[in-house]
């Protein structure tokens, strides 16, 4: 996998990382991303992915959060980084957390999708329906055609009660799709 003339680049082995991570060899991606944050130590993205990866190979997330949290202190206005730490939390069964952690991101880039779907599921999760409707009304602003948001947008409207509402999102999503 390396070379000599790799060694010491970041670059190299942070896309060693990502390769390893986008194959699902996650404790390959561990030891590359180990590598970029020894390499580049005050990079927040590097901390943040090693946090992100090192979740994928051990359920605790003790570690990753800590990762997660380092990469914060570097860049606190990095709302990539506010995502995952709002990923490792839902999945560790704090939509509460999440949600605050999900906030934080779309506040601080309001046009990224993947940001509000998260924000809707915690809500979600947390059977805070009015606020996850807004979440992913807000997503189908960005993302008109996306199937996933009408068909959140429709289950979150059934749980609601308001079933003429949820039928016009799914026969979207069908559309869509």
């Amino acid at each position: 996998m390396t070379d000599s003339t790799h060694t010491n680049d970041a670059g190299y082995w942070f896309s060693a990382g990502e390769r390893e991570r986008d194959a699902g060899n996650f404790r390959q991606a561990q030891l590359c991303f180990e590598r970029v944050a020894v390499l580049s130590p005050t990079n927040a993205v590097y901390w943040s992915e090693l946090g992100l990866v090192m979740y994928e190979n051990d359920e605790s997330g003790t570690d990753a959060l800590r990762c997660i949290r380092h990469a914060l202190e570097l860049d606190p206005r990095c709302a990539g980084i506010w995502c995952a730490k709002g990923v490792i939390l839902f999945r560790q069964g704090d939509p509460e957390a999440a949600v605050v952690a999900f906030q934080r991101a779309t506040t601080l880039n309001p046009h990224e999708a993947d940001y509000w779907m998260n924000l809707g599921l915690a809500y979600a999760a947390l059977e805070e329906y009015n606020h996850a409707c807004q979440a992913f009304e807000i997503g189908i602003e960005i993302v008109p055609t996306d199937v996933s948001f009408w068909e959140r947008k429709g289950t979150v409207l059934l749980a609601l009660g308001e079933k003429e509402r949820a039928e016009n999102c799914f026969t979207n999503a069908a559309r869509f799709s």
